[in-house]
């Protein structure tokens, strides 16, 4: 279906559709489930490949004191 709430948000059915078609890994697109933590997660426990930044790298980086101290420390 068209509603993002209905497709492009379910990530139990974009994992449904990786294990049923063995896709090796999914690009989130930019917004819906490119900063989702837990989508990156699920997928990486799925042994799939998230293209894009790992769950912990979207966790600090949506930190903004966080982010700029790693920033300062690079």
């Amino acid at each position: 279906p068209a509603p993002t709430a209905q497709s492009y948000l379910r990530a139990d059915k974009i994992l449904e559709a990786v294990k049923q078609t063995g896709a090796e890994a999914v690009h989130p697109g930019y917004g819906f489930l490119s900063e989702n933590t837990k989508f990156a997660a699920q997928l990486a426990d799925n042994n799939v490949k998230f293209v894009g930044p790992n769950s912990q790298a979207i966790l600090s980086m949506g930190d903004k004191i966080h982010s700029k101290k790693i920033a300062t420390a690079a």
